[in-house]
């Protein structure tokens, strides 16, 4: 905070504030010493006696203030003695317990701050990162380097905008905390309560945002980068079931939308009453696997369900999966020849089964009248996926086979987390007794992650997209290495 914006809080609150909207004498009225001394030597004229609290480098902006009007030649206030403010060491003492507090307060914040900034320097090599960027940096002067290798190229521009990224946001934090820790000792110095309290509301801004930050730290797998798809699809439950994968799917929608993500509904299928049998949510952004990968698996919900007439409580359940997708730039990281994953190479026409069809919903024009819905089976693995919300049967063929590729992907990733060769075989049942998270809300309102023990009762913001404390609660919990996959 600039020091004239902490002179101005200073002043604003002090006794100059209140001197200037009271009636002011004329300067020729002042005792005549007093106006004599003015003339001759106006930047010399003494502060107001109840100026004095102000610190050195403020005192001299009050020198000019005029006295208060008060009936006496001396300028005071009658009954009361020159230099005197009758309320000043009430107030005083107010302020100084006021600032005590707000001190105390402050140091349990200070100490998480510190604890969470060694945690995230001690996690990442950052003067070898700086290194790296130096490097590439090099690097990319070179103007033939384009024309000798253009995919070299565009690995070194792509890692560069990575590693500045990082670099910038770790510097932002570590700066932003250097400068309150410097207001703080200001604010302890001029005991000054209004500071103060500006002060902790930016470090409580701060230590929830390293919070976030050091989770995303322990995301170290290059495909936490990525994208991702959501696929939800309903279990056991009926028409509750199905309501219920409209609901997540919201929630998730709502979720990316706060994290400033974009989101595209790639598929549904409704139900026959209401909601959707399965849907598929397609989320652009980075880290957006990373943050969400940890969401699938069965998610139970309980609640007096109104598509039942007699009003009893209904348990309903639904499957979540998430698989990588492309990151922002259109790749995806990692390829097939260098065996670190196969989402970005080329999939076999031999291998694919492609079906057309017409398209599901409400129709209108071009919809139900062309076959632009488009089904493909990957003939290996077994793997289907299905596109239908695009325009032209083109569209919904490239989501399809992106979708495909993700799906795949994921199995190369379980494969190397000693999972089954079958993805979905690893599946539970969309039954009792393998749900990961249970969302309550009747008799009582309560939402529990069984993984991590996490839980909130306010559900309604839950389902209204807040789920990241869950999402930070799983990350800490498999990073501990408490169960299932890093």
């Amino acid at each position: 905070m600039p020091g004239r914006l902490a002179l101005r809080r200073l002043l604003a609150r002090g006794p100059a504030a209140r001197l200037a909207s009271t009636q002011l004498q004329p300067r020729a009225q002042l005792q005549p010493q007093a106006h004599a001394q003015l003339q001759a030597q106006p930047h010399a004229f003494p502060a107001h006696p109840q100026c004095t609290h102000l610190p050195a480098w403020a005192r001299r902006f009050s020198t000019h203030i005029p006295l208060r009007s008060s009936g006496t030649s001396s300028g005071t206030s009658s009954g009361t003695a020159p230099g005197t403010a009758p309320d000043a060491a009430p107030n005083a003492s107010a302020d100084t317990a006021n600032v005590k507090d707000l001190l105390a307060s402050l140091a349990s914040s200070q100490l998480s701050i510190e604890r969470l900034l060694a945690n995230i320097e001690a996690q990442t090599d950052w003067p070898a990162l700086e290194a790296e960027r130096t490097s590439i940096q090099d690097a990319l002067k070179d103007d033939t380097l384009w024309a000798r290798d253009a995919k070299q190229a565009v690995e070194h521009t792509k890692r560069l905008s990575a590693l500045t990224d990082t670099l910038d946001e770790y510097r932002g934090y570590t700066a932003r905390w250097s400068e309150a820790v410097g207001m703080i000792a200001l604010a302890r110095e001029e005991m000054d309560a209004v500071l103060l309290d500006d002060v902790a509301a930016d470090v409580e801004d701060l230590e929830s945002r390293l919070q976030s930050y050091f989770v995303k730290s322990l995301m170290t797998d290059d495909a936490d980068r990525l994208g991702c798809f959501i696929e939800i699809r309903a279990g056991s439950g009926g028409t509750e079931s199905c309501d219920w994968v409209m609901m997540l799917t919201r929630m998730y929608e709502r979720w990316a939308s706060q994290q400033g993500y974009a989101t595209k509904l790639v598929e549904e299928v409704r139900g026959e009453v209401a909601g959707y049998k399965s849907s598929v949510l397609h989320v652009s952004g980075a880290f957006a696997y990373g943050w969400s990968k940890h969401e699938s698996g069965v998610h139970r919900f309980v609640r007096i369900s109104p598509f039942d007439s007699n009003g009893k409580r209904h348990t309903s359940f639904v499957s979540v999966q998430v698989f990588p997708g492309p990151d922002s730039n259109g790749s995806s990281g990692g390829s097939a020849g260098d065996g670190t994953g196969t989402r970005d190479a080329e999939i076999p026409a031999s291998d694919m089964k492609i079906e057309v069809m017409r398209s599901q919903g409400a129709g209108g024009q071009h919809v139900n009248k062309t076959e632009s819905a488009v089904r493909i089976v990957h003939l290996p693995t077994g793997i289907t996926v299905f596109c239908q919300n695009e325009r032209s049967q083109t569209q919904n063929k490239a989501m399809a086979i992106e979708m495909l590729k993700s799906r795949l992907y994921q199995r190369e990733l379980d494969s190397r987390a000693k999972a089954k060769a079958d993805h979905h075989a690893s599946l539970s049942d969309n039954a009792w007794g393998n749900q990961i998270r249970s969302y309550v809300l009747q008799p009582y309102q309560l939402i529990k992650d069984s993984r991590s023990g996490y839980q909130r009762g306010d559900v309604q913001a839950v389902l209204d997209g807040d789920v990241q404390g869950f999402m930070e609660a799983a990350l800490l919990h498999f990073s501990a290495g408490q169960g299932g996959p890093k």
